[in-house]
């Protein structure tokens, strides 16, 4: 294949120049003047060819689309390549999960490298649908799409000397595969601990981190050793808040990547996905350096090409891989074809040496699969009724101060809070309180009927309930809402339907059906816009002002996430690992 007449973006050098680009057995033969016939040829003069775009650390599940179906519309924004974590299918499945992604990695449009989840479950403060210990990760450690240990969640474990975890991170270092890591606000001689796996001994053993809420925070990774992910998804935007202060500080910026680790179906629609993360960081770029336009397009590029396939050229290499990230001699030939460096529009896309996309339209055949080892996951244990909301507390009038976990709009960092509340009958009571909702994660999994409730301030629900059976990690059934009855209607219609997302206000029900594992839909992703959209229409009859709201619902179920969550055994103190109570 020749790509010829290109403006080829050289994000190694910095620089535009006209070139003809040879592709022989999926890799790039020659770039430059390449005179010789070819049996196909692509004329892109005029327009602007780049490497293929990389996500560097996704959860597909979060877009509520399959793997395939992800894949499909990704691609035709310019991903060749995304490293996913299955966390959340794992939670489920176990290592049935992790092999349907890799089952799929062979019939997908793009690359799809697939970590394996080193925290299921993610802690000891809830309970999730399956195990992965030492046992699994070395029986899938040899897959050739495998690409190491996917976020290494449990720091505090890893800092305090948790065996299992550190054998975990100790065998997939050896094997010479990425350790993906997980450590929101950690410094000094704790991030030290974390990084060496507990030896101190100056080796990076966990290599990255996508956590990073401030500039400090991603300063004192990126100089201890750790290659860092700037994060721009449809619930947490920290890009916005570390690029600028890294540009005017003039930083290196080698050691940072961009990635989005949760993309929205309705985002990945209207604003795409890792094309949709570089204009914004070309923004931020041109806002807080001396860069002309062009020169912030390339860096930008840059932080979603090159850098990525450095940090992950370990693993490709190990398996034979071709590097990425380039438009080099030697490396994979996973090519995106812009229009014009204005919009980023995308109109033709290579990967592995063939024509994905063409005019925008993504020319593979889409592959079916048989979900059915998937389906029937909720599995509540218990009847549920609007008195299986209250919260006792051990007075049986006046008002008491309850913990309340406290969220932000754009962030899944949470606050521990309190809220004045009435006692009536020996229960707590919503009424006079502002803001405040009650919020219950039931176990789903294996029909323990194990829950618990706490409150919420900051979804504005003012009236009726919302739930979900997407709630990280762990993914048990969530609820919150302004009163009991609401409450018990919406989580018995996920039971009735087999999981998915609802909203109960009056006498509107509308659901989003997420048949595979709760957690992906089996359809179309115009299917899922077409089901979201009613969901958000029917949100905003509950007062709520949040653009997101089942995706900060699902992040309220987190426990390796400062500052308080609740599980389905009860409110959970991060820092301190332990079950707090709500009065």
């Amino acid at each position: 294949m020749l790509v010829r007449g290109g403006n080829v973006i050289d994000v190694r050098n910095r620089s535009i120049r006209r070139s003809d680009i040879l592709i022989e057995d999926g890799r790039i033969a020659a770039v430059g003047s390449v005179p010789g016939p070819c049996k196909d040829v692509i004329d892109v003069s005029g327009k602007f060819v780049a490497p293929g775009l990389i996500d560097i650390h996704l959860h597909v599940e979060s877009s509520r689309l399959s793997p395939i179906e992800f894949a499909t519309r990704a691609v035709c924004h310019g991903t060749t390549s995304i490293f996913v974590d299955p966390h959340e299918i794992a939670n489920v499945c176990g290592v049935k999960g992790v092999r349907l992604f890799l089952d799929q990695s062979d019939l997908l449009p793009l690359r799809m490298f697939v970590g394996i989840p080193s925290c299921v479950p993610a802690t000891n403060l809830e309970d999730a649908g399956a195990t992965i210990g030492i046992a699994e990760i070395k029986d899938l450690i040899s897959h050739p799409m495998v690409f190491g240990l996917a976020e290494m969640m449990n720091f505090p474990g890893i800092i305090g000397g948790d065996r299992g975890g550190r054998e975990k991170v100790d065998f997939v270092y050896r094997y010479g595969k990425l350790v993906d890591g997980h450590c929101p606000g950690l410094s000094g001689a704790d991030l030290q601990t974390y990084i060496s796996n507990g030896l101190n001994d100056g080796v990076v053993r966990i290599m990255s981190d996508h956590e990073c809420s401030t500039l400090k925070e991603a300063l004192d990774k990126a100089r201890a050793g750790m290659h860092v992910a700037l994060r721009y998804g449809s619930a947490s935007k920290d890009l916005e808040t570390i690029l600028p202060g890294l540009l005017r500080a003039n930083v290196d910026l080698g050691r940072f990547m961009l990635c989005s680790d949760d993309v929205d179906a309705l985002d990945l629609s209207a604003q795409g996905h890792v094309d949709r993360i570089i204009r914004r960081a070309r923004g931020i770029i041109q806002d807080n350096s001396g860069l002309s336009f062009d020169e912030a397009t390339i860096l930008a590029l840059r932080l979603a090409t090159l850098n990525p396939a450095d940090y992950a050229a370990r693993f490709l290499d190990l398996h034979g891989h071709p590097l990425l990230g380039a438009v080099e001699v030697g490396r994979g030939a996973d090519l995106v074809v812009f229009d014009s460096l204005q919009n980023l529009q995308v109109d033709k896309v290579i990967c592995r040496g063939e024509r994905i996309v063409d005019r925008g339209v993504c020319l593979a055949e889409r592959r079916d699969y048989d979900y059915t080892g998937f389906l029937s996951s909720v599995k509540i244990g218990r009847e549920i009724e609007p008195s299986s909301f209250r919260i006792p507390c051990g007075a049986s009038h006046g008002s008491v101060a309850a913990n309340v976990i406290e969220v932000s709009p754009d962030r899944i960092i949470t606050r521990l809070g309190q809220a004045t509340c009435r006692v009536e009958d020996g229960g707590l009571s919503l009424a006079g309180t502002e803001d405040v909702a009650k919020v219950a994660v039931f176990e789903r999994h294996r029909g323990t009927g194990s829950y618990a409730v706490g409150l919420v301030r900051g979804l504005g629900i003012e009236r009726g309930a919302v739930a979900s059976t997407v709630a990280h990690d762990s993914h048990n059934l969530i609820v919150a809402g302004a009163d009991d009855e609401s409450m018990a209607r919406a989580v018995d219609h996920l039971v009735q339907v087999g999981g998915g997302m609802v909203v109960v206000a009056g006498d509107i029900v509308r659901h989003c059906p997420l048949e595979l594992a709760g957690l992906m839909s089996t359809k179309t992703m115009e299917d899922v816009l077409r089901d979201s959209t009613a969901l958000d229409d029917a949100a905003r009859k509950t007062g709520t002002k949040l653009p997101h709201i089942f995706m900060t619902l699902s992040f309220l179920a987190l426990p390796v996430i400062p500052e308080v969550r609740i599980t389905n055994r009860g409110l959970i103190d991060v820092a301190k690992s332990r079950i707090i109570t709500v009065c």
